[in-house]
């Protein structure tokens, strides 16, 4: 923690009442400024956006009646200050390091600031309340995680056009790719090596599948699969924090975006080349079917549910949540069926999920994030991302660049088809709570 005095800075007298009140007051702006601080690194190691960390951060420090402060975040980092009433300012720097999505912690801790700012407790009492609130989080354990890895791979084989056998092959490599994360992350692998092992390690028992007849269509077991690590949402998150004005947040994550990416190309394109010169048998270029409607939704409501308990919600939250991703994809399916383009089509489908999501949260006060990640679900462009790297990996260079453009337009539409629904939603909030502060002045 560093502080700097300005040039305003009032000296206090020599009277030792003074002086010890002098002492209480700057031990309470900097108790103040490191509870804010806490806080928000807990909901940053939880997954939340850039916006609800630094909103943490200003809305407990107004509370307490100290309206000059200030807070920067991006991934990994956290800085913010406050300027007391004789010109004093104190700041603080916070190194996050690690992380994951943790819904249920981000509902428990934004819950928590909602609490603290409404109640003001004692600085201590707070600091209590948030190692109670740590404490209540709840992580499932491990097969339920190995559990809803054979879900998305499952219901993500479906989706995309795959028979119950490919399928079943998509789930077992599921299965296989949350086994491999598990052991990376006990090794504190990086992120491009850890996508670079687990993306070789799934296609390539895709293929061997494949080639005992376990399903035929090795690409799509790998699509199902691959959805664990395809980085749609984080894509779609860096897009939003850039269009929000969170530049350095935005490419921050997007530099991230493009090392996952990158980690994924090489990966299964190694695999691939591996195990279709060991085994001959497997067979290429085969099409995906077509499935009805129904069965699409259903098939992304299962590989929702997977996301929702890999990413731990609980609770009631859970049905609310599958029947956001049923609802975007029956929207988005719609609208290109009447003719829309597919850009346009995902816009409209992730505003939509956006409504449903900040609905929800509202009626529910819960934070709009639980809902919107499984909605947002069977839009994230994983066939696309996984073509992509399958062009770049047999050199056909027009292909993946048709075929990326098209899919980052995808991702840059369910962007901004969310920041436009949420965008009204925190105008309205701000013009709410900016007629409840002149309605108390009066």
């Amino acid at each position: 923690m560093g502080k700097k005095r300005s040039n305003k800075a009032i000296a206090p007298s020599n009277t030792s009442e003074e002086m010890t009140e002098f002492v209480r007051e700057e031990k309470f702006h900097e108790e103040l400024l490191e509870f804010s601080v806490s806080l928000a690194a807990k909901l940053q190691a939880c997954g939340a956006e850039t916006y609800r960390v630094e909103e943490t951060i200003s809305r407990v420090i107004e509370a307490y009646g100290v309206k000059k402060n200030d807070s920067f975040v991006i991934p990994g980092c956290i800085m913010a200050s406050l300027e007391t009433d004789d010109g004093r300012i104190i700041s603080k720097i916070r190194r996050i390091k690690g992380g994951d999505t943790v819904l249920d912690g981000i509902e428990r801790y934004s819950a928590l600031c909602r609490r603290i700012c409404a109640e003001k407790p004692p600085i201590g009492e707070a600091r209590r309340m948030l190692k109670e609130t740590e404490h209540s989080v709840r992580h499932y354990g491990s097969l339920v995680y190995y559990f809803s890895a054979f879900l998305i791979g499952i219901g993500f084989g479906i989706f995309f056009g795959g028979k119950l056998l490919e399928a079943a092959a998509a789930g077992v490599c599921g299965v296989a790719t949350a086994l491999s994360l598990r052991f990376m992350g006990k090794l504190n692998a990086n992120t491009f090596f850890k996508s670079f092992a687990c993306s070789f390690i799934l296609a390539f028992i895709a293929n061997a599948l494949a080639a005992v007849r376990f399903g035929k269509n090795a690409d799509i077991a790998t699509i199902g699969a691959l959805m664990i690590l395809v980085p749609g949402f984080l894509f779609t998150n860096s897009l939003r924090d850039i269009i929000y004005g969170d530049t350095m947040s935005g490419v921050n994550r997007l530099v991230q975006v493009l090392l996952i990416a990158a980690a994924l190309v090489f990966g299964t394109s190694a695999a691939v080349t591996l195990a279709r010169a060991i085994f001959s048998s497997v067979e290429t270029g085969l099409e995906p079917i077509s499935h009805p409607l129904y069965v699409q939704c259903i098939a992304g409501l299962i590989g929702a549910l997977g996301f929702g308990l890999m990413f731990n919600i609980h609770g009631h939250g859970i049905p609310l949540a599958m029947l956001g991703s049923v609802i975007s994809w029956l929207v988005c399916s719609l609208l290109m069926r009447l003719g829309l383009s597919e850009p346009i089509s995902y816009l409209i489908a992730a505003a939509a999920s956006s409504l449903y999501a900040e609905i929800l949260a509202r009626i529910r006060k819960y934070p709009a994030t639980s809902y919107l990640l499984c909605a947002l679900v069977p839009l994230i462009p994983g066939a696309g991302i996984y073509y992509t790297m399958d062009f770049i990996r047999r050199g056909m260079v027009s292909e993946a660049y048709s075929k990326g453009l098209a899919t980052a337009y995808i991702a840059g539409a369910m962007a901004i088809g969310v920041l436009l629904i949420s965008t009204v939603f925190r105008m309205w909030g701000e013009w709410k709570r900016s007629r409840a502060a002149k309605n108390a002045k009066r």
